[in-house]
């Protein structure tokens, strides 16, 4: 009896299996790039995706070439590495549904509450406070708040300033993120102690600011992996890391600060009119605009950096030489 059933079972697992070959594995077509399914049904490569998405590219570039398309958590993704391909894309860009793609990423990364206008939502009012608050007259003072704060963190704020015993040392990319990420954030969304110069309510902004970098950097380290597909749960210190940034952009913390950019005055004042988001999802949705504002900034501000210092010094060399 017993052997019967495990026979059974031997047998509903093999045609399992074999429906799974059949049916759940793609295969590459005439014109089309390398394609490789995973080892595992559903989830295909997304474990080894999300372990270490560079590494995971990296070794898939080397062995496919510059295009290819994995199996990630259900969905086929067609992967370009070649950034002199970028154009070609782009160029095709009627055939691309980039909205769809937007709305479906941001929901999933974010967890808020779908914008998406097939759902009943409405993006236009929101779209119109980019344009208003970041293009045209409103640039200008953007702009000038930026640099007052870069200003503030780099000349007045303990971040350049040596102890007096000892020289604080540390990377160039440690410190391009502790900058540009402070400066980018208050200018944004504002301080939450306003322009007291208290010693101790900077050290406590200070603090805030560090502490919200640091959830920051921590959700951002597995944003390729929600984009693929996989749910944040998986990953608890990020989503933790998400909700505390959630936290402190709640509407209540919001309307304390001084100083907060009219992108998101404005977008808060839509979300309280205008939208039937409940208010963890009001505050996700300034995680989101958190991101969009720092994810690209941060590295770009490193690798700025790196190449004139880098590029510098091969000058000095060169002219020390000659």
């Amino acid at each position: 009896m017993i052997i019967s059933i495990a026979l059974i079972w031997a047998v509903l697992v093999g045609f399992c299996c074999l429906l799974w070959l059949a049916v759940g594995i793609r295969h590459r077509l005439s014109g089309e790039p390398p394609v490789e399914n995973g080892l595992i049904p559903y989830l295909g490569c997304a474990l080894q995706f999300g372990a270490n998405p560079l590494q995971f590219l990296r070794s898939r570039q080397k062995k496919h070439g510059h295009i290819f398309t994995c199996k990630i958590a259900g969905q086929y993704i067609h992967f370009l590495c070649d950034p002199f391909s970028y154009h070609s894309v782009i160029k095709q860009g009627r055939h691309l549904d980039w909205r769809k793609f937007h709305f479906a990423t941001s929901v999933k990364a974010f967890g808020h509450d779908s914008f998406d206008p097939r759902h009943g939502h409405t993006t236009e009012n929101l779209h119109q406070t980019f344009l208003k608050t970041l293009q045209g007259e409103a640039l200008p003072a953007l702009i000038e708040t930026m640099m007052d704060h870069l200003q503030d963190v780099m000349l007045k704020s303990d971040t350049l300033r040596p102890s007096k015993s000892r020289w604080e040392v540390e990377g160039i990319f440690a410190f391009c993120y502790k900058v540009m990420f402070e400066a980018g954030y208050l200018t944004l969304f504002g301080k939450e102690f306003g322009d007291d110069k208290c010693q101790a309510r900077l050290t406590a902004q200070k603090a805030l600011v560090l502490n919200t970098l640091e959830n920051f950097k921590e959700f951002d380290k597995i944003f390729p992996a929600l984009v693929a597909g996989l749910p944040i749960h998986v990953f608890k210190s990020a989503y933790s890391a998400r909700e505390n940034l959630a936290k402190t952009m709640n509407a209540e913390n919001l309307s304390r600060r001084e100083n907060v950019s009219d992108l998101i005055s404005m977008r808060m004042l839509l979300n309280d009119s205008l939208s039937t988001f409940n208010d963890v999802s009001k505050a996700r949705t300034h995680v989101a605009l958190l991101w969009a504002s720092q994810a690209n900034t941060l590295p770009a501000t490193f690798w700025s950096l790196f190449y004139m210092i880098r590029y510098e010094l091969v000058r000095a060399r060169c002219s020390h030489t000659t």
